[in-house]
Parts: structure tokens; C-alpha cells; sequence
């Protein structure tokens, strides 16, 4: 006797199905940063009960990522979220819209806020459990929130995805620059008050323009070897024989400019040469570029 057809999309399936979905995200996500050049760290949460599915870790930021899934051409309008996900670190939705043919992914809807914001408010539309009690009502599950379809932002691909999740490399390059400020703490104090706010990341603190004396507080204190991944006595040398970068390129990013700062006052030091007005000229317009960059506002 031939045994019955096996329905992937009945109820009975929901856990199983509920996995295969999750590696099916992994993968797609995974495959994406590798091509990339960028790394990923996957936790999965021990059970089902702290809003949250998976923890993902890349680029120096942590998200909190509840997955939903229905097939593309569902029409279900809600989901159900639990609201210990608010509680977590740029915690987010991802609604997964399969194919039921092929079992791909054609596209994703969006819940969440930037990279280090918490979530956006979930809203108090209750839910209620399926079954009535014996008086006839459905209680309300008060761990829960239904969130509407329309709070949802439709997303194409895997790639805009990512943007969404770990930001744009701009903003990837701020959260990569915080943290090696962040780590310069441990080096000799600085005098000026807007140098040690800098140094907590407060992008804020930056004066309008530094005077020459200022300038070289402010390009130390970074590490620019580290900045600009010289990691080696030679590779540095090379750099600081290197011309002065060309500060005309459009997508110079802000730990580019910060680094090359650096690498160029050390290059000036070394040599015992006084600072030009020619060089004031560059290093003027390299922090005016580096201080539009940075979100002084």
C-alpha cells in the first residue's frame, strides 16, 4: 500500500517547515556576506519563548531576527510577534515570502529599525487564543502583538537585506570607526574636551575647524596603521612613502579620510618637517570631507 502524499505546506508540517526556512535564510544570507568578503555569526536561540529565533552578528552588529515565512501568494494579513523582542538589541522582523513550487525565497517584508536602534513600537493590537474558554471568550495572550501586514517594508533581495540589517557600508564604516575609538580609551588622556568626548564616539564634539596645533590631537587619536589595515612594518613604510592620498575620490569613507590624516602627519613628523601652508590647505579640507561623514547633528 503506497503511503500518503506528504503535504509540506499542512499544519503537521509547521515545525519542520519552520527549519527548513531558517537554513534556507542562513544560507541565502550567509552565502551573501561571504561573497562579500564580510563574516557572520549565527545563535540560535535554546527555545521558542524570548521573541527571537536567531542572533546574528557581522560588521560589529548584533541584531535579534524573529523569522516568519508564508508562501508568496498568501494573503494572510498579520503576524504575530512576541513582545520580548522590543527588550533586545536592534531587534527586527523578517517575513519570508516562499515560493511554494521551488522552495526559494522571492522576496522579503521588513520590520525593524536601523543598526543599534531598538524596535519600533509593536502597537497594542492583542491576540487571542484560538479556543474559547467555557464562558465562550478567547482570552488575550498578552506576551503577544499582532502586527499588520502594512507595517512591513517590502524588500527585493538578500542584498538590500543586509543593508537593512547591518547598514549601508557608510553607516557599517561609523559603527567600525565607534569601536576603534572605543578602544583607544586605554591611551594617554587628551586635553581638549571636544578630543576626549570624540574618543566616546560623540561625533557631535567636532569643532567647526582645528587650528594647527589642534590638528595633530585630533589625527592621533586614532590608530591609523590599524584604521587603514597596515599590519606590518613593511606595509606601513610603503604607506608613508606613498603620495598624499588624492582627496577628490567621491567614495572615500570616514576611517579613509581619518586614517590618511594620520598616515600623513606621521609622514610630516618623521621627516621633521614644519607644516606647510600647503599642507595646512590639505589637512583643512580632508577634516571638513571627514566632519560632513560623520553625523555631527
Amino acid at each position: 500500500m503506497p503511503l500518503p502524499a506528504f503535504d509540506p505546506w499542512s499544519p503537521h508540517a509547521s515545525v519542520l517547515r519552520e527549519k527548513v526556512f531558517e537554513h534556507l535564510f542562513l544560507g541565502d544570507l550567509t552565502r551573501a556576506l561571504l561573497k562579500a568578503g564580510r563574516r557572520c555569526e549565527v545563535l540560535r536561540a535554546e527555545y521558542d519563548g524570548a521573541g527571537y529565533d536567531l542572533v546574528l552578528e557581522a560588521d560589529g552588529i548584533l541584531r535579534h531576527v524573529q523569522l516568519k515565512a508564508m508562501r508568496a501568494s498568501g494573503k494572510r494579513a498579520h503576524v504575530d510577534i512576541n513582545v520580548e523582542l522590543a527588550s533586545k538589541p536592534s531587534g527586527c522582523v523578517v517575513w519570508m515570502l516562499i515560493d511554494p513550487e521551488t522552495f526559494t525565497t522571492t522576496r522579503y517584508r521588513w520590520f525593524g529599525g536601523s543598526p543599534g536602534e531598538p524596535l519600533p513600537p509593536l502597537g497594542d493590537r492583542a491576540v487571542r487564543h484560538t479556543k474559547a474558554d467555557s464562558q465562550g471568550v478567547k482570552a488575550e495572550r498578552p506576551g503577544l502583538r499582532q502586527l499588520t501586514r502594512s507595517r512591513f517594508s517590502s524588500v527585493e533581495t538578500m542584498d538590500a537585506l543586509l543593508d537593512l540589517l547591518f547598514g549601508d557600508e557608510r553607516t557599517r564604516d561609523l559603527h567600525r570607526l565607534r569601536a576603534h575609538l572605543a578602544g583607544q580609551l586605554s591611551s594617554p588622556p587628551t586635553s581638549p574636551a571636544w578630543a576626549r568626548l570624540l574618543r566616546l564616539g560623540q561625533f557631535d564634539a567636532l569643532p567647526e575647524g582645528l587650528v594647527e596645533d589642534e590638528m595633530g590631537e585630533f589625527t592621533h587619536l586614532v590608530d591609523g596603521y590599524a584604521l587603514a589595515g597596515l599590519t606590518d612594518p613593511y606595509a606601513i613604510q610603503t604607506a608613508l612613502a606613498a603620495p598624499r592620498p588624492n582627496l577628490d575620490v567621491p567614495d572615500l569613507l570616514a576611517s579613509d579620510l581619518w586614517a590618511a590624516m594620520f598616515i600623513e602627519h606621521r609622514r610630516l613628523r618623521f621627516a621633521g618637517t614644519d607644516l606647510s601652508a600647503e599642507h595646512q590647505l590639505w589637512f583643512d579640507e580632508a577634516y571638513q570631507r571627514l566632519r560632513a561623514l560623520l553625523p555631527t547633528g
